[in-house]
């Protein structure tokens, strides 16, 4: 069992999770999500101690699978969605957003992802987004960055562990990449490895006909 602390502190509203795939980052979120409902509830919540937000609605953003019979296209099913979730949320809000614009270029992600932020942070929303670019992280004094971290010794190893630190612009893929090698000159390798077994294999059969 991994456990993680969070604190906001006056005027802090909004958590932006950057960091390592597949390091805890969504889980985060959600975690995030099920400790308020489960407060409002009135529900015991899992923790050593927690003092949470009284909210009016909970909303969520997270990726969907793409719905053929709205003849919307990933992007701006996203944007409607989004849209919805900014008109009906208040200050007394909580808002969770995953990847959001992922399926984008960098610098549209960039665009889109401060204009909803600005929005979040103006219309004092609380809130988490989860996002892959860094850019996200200062957009004013309101805003908290969190970053899923790896072992510094082994960056392959997610330790699931999220620190309260600027986003260092990390992903660690070159290090994924070295493990499973699949860097362009192992996969190389590899297919010309297979290759030469396939021909030792047949070598024998080529020989008999």
């Amino acid at each position: 069992m991994v456990t993680n602390d969070f604190e906001l502190r006056e005027p802090e509203r909004l958590i932006v999770v950057t960091g390592a795939n597949q390091g805890g980052k969504t889980t985060f979120s959600r975690t995030f999500g099920q400790l308020h409902w489960l407060a409002e509830l009135g529900l015991p919540v899992p923790g050593s101690s927690a003092s949470l937000f009284l909210f009016d609605a909970l909303f969520t953003h997270y990726e969907k699978q793409e719905d053929i019979s709205n003849l919307r296209g990933k992007l701006e099913d996203e944007l409607v969605r989004i849209r919805k979730i900014l008109e009906a949320a208040t200050s007394d809000s909580v808002v969770i957003m995953n990847e959001i614009f992922n399926s984008t270029t960098l610098d549209d992600s960039i665009l889109l992802g401060t204009a909803v932020l600005k929005q979040i942070i103006e219309r004092d929303i609380l809130a988490v987004c989860v996002t892959f670019v860094d850019e996200l992280t200062t957009l004013s004094d309101t805003t908290v960055s969190m970053v899923a971290a790896v072992d510094p010794a082994e960056p392959t190893k997610r330790t699931f562990k999220l620190e309260r630190r600027p986003a260092d612009g990390l992903a660690y893929a070159l290090a994924l990449a070295d493990k499973y090698r699949l860097r362009n000159a192992q996969v190389r390798q590899s297919i010309e490895g297979t290759q030469s077994e396939s021909r030792v294999l047949l070598d024998p059969v080529e020989k008999g006909a």
